[in-house]
C-alpha cells in the first residue's frame, strides 16, 4: 500500500459517527445554556468546540467534502486537498490565536438583472476556519432567533415562508383586505457596520478575533481592507447577516395584539416583507425599519420598496402571490421571471456542445425536475412548458440523427408532468430548532421533503441511517443504497437510506453489513 494510500484510508476510517455526535452534544448543551441567558457556560462550551478534534476534522470534511463550490480556489490557487492535507489542516486548525486570515480572491457572477454580484472567496484553511467558528457561534443564534425568519437556518427553507404567506392571505384571514410592504434592503452584504456586528455576536475573544479578520480582509490586489459589509462566498457570512438583522421581521409585532397570531413580518436573509391589516400606519413601520438598519449602517432602497394591495399581487423568492377578486381565495404560482430563467437555462444547456447530447439531456432532466420540485406547493395548473419541450425536440432534430420514436421517448421522460400539492407544506412549528435535540421531529420533517422509494425506506428505517446509527438531521442528504450492489433491482427490499457521507464511504469499501432496525 502506498503512502497516499495510507493516507487515504486513515481519512476514510476516522470515527465520523462519534465525531457527529460529540459536536451534535456540545452545540445543544449552548442552545441550552443560551436559552437560559447563562453567558459562562456558553462560552466555556463554545471554547470547547473550538478545541475539539471532533469539531476540527468534520469542519474540513464539510469544506472540501460536502459544500456547494467546494472546488473553488481562493487566492493561493489550491482547489482541493489530499487526504493528507486534510488531515493537516484539521491539525493546522488548532491555532485560532495566531489565525492570519488571508485575502480575498473576487470572482463576479451575473445578476438576473444584467449586473454583476461580487464574490470575496476565502482560501480553503480560511473556509475550513470559519466553519469550526461557525459550529460554535450558530447554536447561539438559533436558541433566539425570531419565528419569521427562514433563510439560511438550519430546518427551514423557502416553503416554509410560503405556507406562512398562504396562512395570513388566505380567506379565513381575510387576506383580500391586506397589503405588503416591500422592503429591498440596499447591498446588504457590502454595507453591515462591522463594530456593530461584532458587539451582537457571544462567542469567545480569539474567535472575535478571527472573525474580525474575516471580515475585514481585503481583496488582494485592491489597496484597502473590507471597511463594511460581510464578503459574499464566505462560508460563515449567510449566518453574520443573520445576526446583524435579527429582530427587524419583529418590529411590528410590538404593535399588534399579543394573542396567538401569524407572524406578521418575514424575512429570507435580506429579503424582508410585512403583511398589514387595513388602516395600520405604514408610516410608523417605515420609521422603524429605517432607524432599525441605520444603527446597523444600512438604509432602504427607495426604487425597490413598495406598498402593494394582495389582491395586486406580489412577487417574492420566484413565486407570485395573490389574492384573486372574484372568490378572495389565495394563489401563488412561480413568476414570469422564474418561467424564463428555465427555459434560458435549458437553451443554453443544450447548446453547449462541450458535453454529449445524452449528457446535455441528462442536465436538463435535472434543471427540469429541480424547478418542478421547488414550485411543487403553487397552483401549477395553468403553467404551460411545451413551448420548451417543442423548441428541444426541434434542436435534437437539427443536431442529431436520434430516430423519430426515441426521441418522443426521451423527451416524454424529461419533461414529464410532475405531481403539486397547493399549499400543502406543513410550516416549522414557532421558533423551533434542530439543536433543541428533537431529533424525531426533525427527522421525520427532513424525510417528508423527499418522494417515492427513499420516503417509504426512510420510515420504515425509523428515520436512522443503517451505517452509521444515527438519525438523520434537518440538513443532511439523504441516498439510496442498494444492497446487492445492482443498481438495477429496484425492489423495495434492496433499498437501503443512508446519509451521502455513508453512502460513498459504502460504495468505496463495498460494506454489507448493515445495522438492524431497532423495534
Amino acid at each position: 500500500m502506498t503512502s497516499k494510500q495510507v493516507f487515504a484510508e486513515k481519512w476514510k476510517t476516522l470515527p465520523w459517527k462519534h465525531f457527529e455526535k460529540n459536536l451534535f452534544r456540545l452545540q445543544h448543551r449552548i442552545y441550552k445554556a443560551n436559552l437560559s441567558d447563562d453567558i459562562d457556560l456558553v462560552n466555556r462550551l463554545q471554547c470547547l468546540i473550538l478545541g475539539s478534534s471532533c469539531a476540527r476534522y468534520l469542519a474540513v470534511r464539510q469544506i472540501t467534502k460536502s459544500n456547494i463550490g467546494k472546488k473553488t480556489a481562493g487566492v493561493d490557487g489550491i482547489s482541493s486537498l489530499t487526504p493528507k492535507q486534510r488531515l493537516e489542516l484539521a491539525e493546522e486548525l488548532k491555532n485560532l490565536k495566531n489565525w492570519k486570515h488571508q485575502n480575498l480572491k473576487r470572482v463576479y457572477i451575473p445578476k438576473p438583472n444584467g449586473e454583476k454580484r461580487p464574490l470575496g472567496i476565502p482560501t480553503i484553511k480560511d473556509r475550513a476556519m470559519q466553519c469550526l467558528v461557525k459550529y460554535a457561534l450558530e447554536p447561539v443564534y438559533e436558541s433566539k432567533a425570531s419565528r419569521g425568519s427562514f433563510g439560511f437556518r438550519p430546518g427551514r427553507s423557502t416553503w416554509d415562508i410560503q405556507t406562512n404567506i398562504f396562512l395570513n392571505l388566505q380567506s379565513t384571514s381575510n387576506g383580500y383586505t391586506k397589503s405588503i410592504l416591500e422592503i429591498d434592503i440596499e447591498k446588504c452584504f457590502d454595507k453591515i457596520n462591522h463594530q456593530r456586528l461584532i458587539s451582537m455576536i457571544r462567542l469567545p475573544k480569539q474567535a472575535k478575533q478571527f472573525l474580525w479578520s474575516a471580515l475585514r480582509a481585503g481583496v488582494l490586489n485592491e489597496r484597502s481592507k473590507t471597511a463594511e459589509g460581510t464578503p459574499q462566498g464566505g462560508v460563515i457570512s449567510p449566518l453574520l447577516c443573520n445576526i446583524a438583522l435579527h429582530g427587524i421581521e419583529d418590529i411590528w409585532n410590538e404593535n399588534i395584539c399579543k394573542t396567538r397570531i401569524n407572524q406578521r413580518g418575514l424575512r429570507y436573509a435580506d429579503d424582508v416583507i410585512y403583511l398589514l391589516k387595513p388602516n395600520e400606519d405604514v408610516t410608523l413601520l417605515r420609521n422603524k425599519i429605517d432607524t432599525f438598519l441605520s444603527e446597523r449602517g444600512l438604509n432602504v432602497k427607495e426604487s425597490k420598496t413598495k406598498l402593494v394591495k394582495s389582491t395586486e399581487g406580489f412577487d417574492f423568492l420566484g413565486w407570485h402571490f395573490k389574492v384573486k377578486t372574484k372568490n378572495k381565495k389565495f394563489v401563488s404560482y412561480p413568476t414570469s421571471k422564474s418561467r424564463t430563467q428555465l427555459i434560458n437555462k435549458i437553451k443554453t444547456t443544450m447548446k453547449d456542445t462541450r458535453y454529449t447530447l445524452d449528457q446535455r439531456l441528462n442536465k436538463v432532466k435535472i434543471i427540469y425536475n429541480g424547478w418542478w420540485n421547488y414550485n411543487k406547493f403553487c397552483d401549477m395548473r395553468q403553467i404551460n412548458l411545451w413551448g420548451i419541450k417543442s423548441w428541444t425536440n426541434n434542436y435534437i432534430k437539427r443536431h442529431s440523427k436520434m430516430p423519430r420514436n426515441k426521441r418522443t421517448e426521451t423527451l416524454s421522460t424529461i419533461f414529464t408532468g410532475q405531481s403539486f400539492k397547493v399549499n400543502a407544506h406543513v410550516s416549522v412549528i414557532g421558533t423551533k430548532s434542530p439543536y433543541d435535540n428533537d431529533w424525531l421531529y426533525w427527522a421525520r420533517r427532513r424525510c417528508k421533503r423527499y418522494t417515492g422509494p427513499l420516503l417509504k425506506t426512510a420510515t420504515k428505517q425509523q428515520y436512522k441511517c443503517l451505517h452509521c446509527g444515527n438519525p438523520f438531521r434537518s440538513d443532511d442528504i439523504i441516498e439510496l443504497h442498494h444492497r446487492d450492489g445492482n443498481n438495477k433491482n429496484n425492489k423495495m427490499s434492496n433499498y437501503v437510506a443512508l446519509h451521502r457521507n455513508c453512502h460513498q464511504y459504502q460504495e468505496i469499501h463495498s460494506v454489507t453489513r448493515l445495522r438492524k432496525v431497532s423495534s
